[in-house]
């Protein structure tokens, strides 16, 4: 099977190429072996789907809020951002692609079932990241999709970049025919960046 295929075939039209320094830490994290990592983007402009006024979970003003926790971080990110020069393969293509596409997400997953949906926060897009049962061939006692559940960051954000990590052996039949997966984020906040879920075929 060729690598140069874009993950499983449910999420090829979500990957494109992951920026250098996301992926560098997706390699050096994990213990084992991967054959390609993307980010994960969602195509507002093509889905027809209209970007959402911002959503308020605080009360404004709170010295607890995360735009209070996180200020002097954001700051800092706002400050040293015009000294980092772009990398060459954040793009997922052209001019016009770029202004379609969103690759800022919430993330919401159940570990114990391994299930993982991004949710863009431009549009509220959902997107199935991983589901064990479409792969390995287990088997739930329900037909009913399990319960997930919100991903936050340590400094309280839901906001994140995701990028996604498989492994293939060298004989697999098709883009489903995974080994391992691999999720990270980092978050758009504060930028931790933190593997949230790792799964291998039993």
């Amino acid at each position: 099977m060729s690598t140069e295929q874009q993950g499983p075939l449910h999420l090829q039209r979500n990957l494109a190429v992951c920026t250098e320094s996301l992926e560098k830490m997706v390699r050096a994290t994990v213990a084992h072996r991967l054959t390609s990592v993307y980010s994960l983007y969602c195509r507002c402009g093509a889905s027809g789907k209209f970007p959402l006024s911002r959503k308020s979970f605080e009360v404004p003003g709170s010295p607890n809020s995360i735009a209070a926790r996180t200020a002097e971080a954001r700051k800092q990110n706002i400050q040293t951002a015009s000294e980092v020069p772009v990398p060459a393969r954040t793009a997922p293509g052209s001019e016009d692609d770029r202004r379609g596409t969103c690759r800022f997400f919430a993330i919401k997953l159940n570990d114990e079932e391994a299930v993982i949906h991004a949710y863009c926060r431009r549009c509220e897009n959902r997107v199935l990241i991983y589901d064990r049962v479409l792969y390995w061939g287990t088997k739930r006692a329900s037909t009913v999709s399990p319960e997930t559940f919100p991903y936050r960051c340590t400094c309280g954000s839901h906001a994140f970049e995701v990028a996604v990590g498989f492994d293939y052996c060298d004989d697999a039949l098709d883009e489903n025919d995974i080994n391992i997966i691999t999720v990270a984020v980092r978050c758009v906040t504060c930028a931790t960046d933190a593997i949230i879920f790792d799964d291998e075929a039993t």
